[in-house]
């Protein structure tokens, strides 16, 4: 896979560090932050080029990981969110195909798509998702969290699929990346971590529940793991692609992704 829209994801390569950088309170570092930007526009992996990136910014700001504080926030947040979702999965004696949509409605909060608006975490989690593909899921599997918020949510959806026979192990980067959770943020859970900071699709082998539109990109680049994506249509791309609402929650298997994307790349 090269770019999933030539034009509009390299517009939001550029949209979504500049912003971080002028978020981060370095925009006088723009001049060089486009310097390197311009290299990275001609790579043909989106997701090294958006990985790549955002060491570029970390280095500019001179934090490994510039946006701590931003993710201590959204963990308080999601804890706060998590106990109305443990509360209601247990009303509802922990349906899975629950949890799952809960998972994929989580994935709301980002920094970093073009001309995306989020809602509150704790009105999201409950949105039904506009692609809902029923995968038989094997007795161990990955499960590849996302942003530091919606992780909280996912402690909870692990706990459902544990007493639905399912044991789950937490996969992280190893690296700082965005807002996405690491391994400190996790407390006593066991955790995999793959290295540096791209997606970690991109190094499993094996049956993975996926979170996040950029866990969905890596394994249509590469196609190492068997995998069930949990995401939102964030951007118009993937609005047009799957041909859902912008936004909407979707839950679907990484070949049936994989074979629409490829189906519509332009």
């Amino acid at each position: 896979m090269t770019w999933l829209d030539n034009a509009n994801c390299k517009l939001c390569l550029i949209y979504s560090r500049t912003g971080d950088l002028t978020r981060l309170g370095k925009a006088e570092k723009l001049p060089d932050l486009l310097n390197e930007l311009v290299a990275l526009l001609k790579e043909s992996s989106r997701s090294v080029a958006f990985s790549t990136s955002f060491q570029v910014v970390a280095n500019l700001v001179g934090k490994e990981d510039p946006y701590r504080d931003y993710k201590e926030k959204l963990i308080a947040i999601g804890k706060r969110v998590a106990e109305s979702v443990r509360h209601r999965l247990a009303q509802a004696s922990w349906d899975l195909r629950m949890a799952l949509r809960i998972a994929a409605a989580a994935n709301i909060v980002d920094t970093s798509v073009l001309g995306y608006r989020p809602k509150k975490l704790e009105e999201a989690v409950w949105d039904l998702p506009a692609i809902e593909e029923y995968v038989s899921l094997p007795d161990s599997v990955y499960y590849v969290l996302d942003n530091a918020g919606e992780a909280q949510i996912d402690l909870v959806v692990a706990e459902a699929l544990e007493k639905n026979g399912i044991k789950p192990t937490f996969v992280v980067r190893s690296e700082p990346y965005e807002i996405d959770v690491l391994e400190k943020d996790l407390g006593i859970y066991n955790v995999v971590k793959t290295p540096g900071n791209i997606s970690p699709v991109r190094w499993l082998r094996g049956f993975a529940i996926a979170k996040g539109i950029a866990n969905l990109e890596a394994y249509v680049e590469w196609n190492a793991a068997q995998t069930l994506h949990l995401f939102r249509a964030k951007c118009d791309v993937l609005a047009r692609v799957f041909s859902v609402p912008r936004n909407a929650p979707i839950i679907i298997s990484g070949p049936k992704a994989s074979a629409i994307i490829r189906s519509q790349q332009v």
